[in-house]
């Protein structure tokens, strides 16, 4: 089974509830959300393995929990909402390869995937030096 083991299994909404309310950081909340969502994508077999990938990619984040409907306010917005955003791209390429099954399209999303999570370190290492 693809998620039999913890530490691969993918990060559900009710852990990042209660990763939220436990007051984690967002960030790290985030990285951890999408470093399983691509470690689950790199030992995806086939289009089978992607529906439960594609859920948890669609599933809301620690940042949505603490913005909701206020996403101008939010500070990783500029990845998520616009059309052409990383997040959209990111969900293009899991869609494309959900539907194809060609490994380009998987190539993609975890080229996407890693850009979005190095796009968050930095972004998270940036905000703690001008705080500090």
């Amino acid at each position: 089974m693809l998620f039999a083991k913890e530490s691969k299994r993918l990060l559900s909404f009710q852990e990042i509830v209660e990763m939220f309310h436990r007051g984690e950081n967002l960030f790290d909340i985030t990285i951890e959300k999408w470093e399983r969502i691509r470690r689950s994508l790199a030992e995806a077999k086939d289009r089978r393995d992607m529906i439960p990938i594609l859920e948890n990619a669609r599933t809301g984040g620690a940042f949505c929990l603490e913005y909701q409907n206020n996403c101008p306010l939010c500070p990783i917005q500029k990845w998520c909402r616009p059309p052409e955003g990383r997040y959209q791209n990111i969900m293009r390429f899991l869609y494309m390869f959900a539907t194809s099954g060609e490994l380009y399209f998987k190539e993609q999303a975890e080229r996407e995937i890693d850009r979005f999570l190095n796009e968050m370190r930095k972004f998270k290492e940036e905000l703690h030096q001008r705080l500090n």
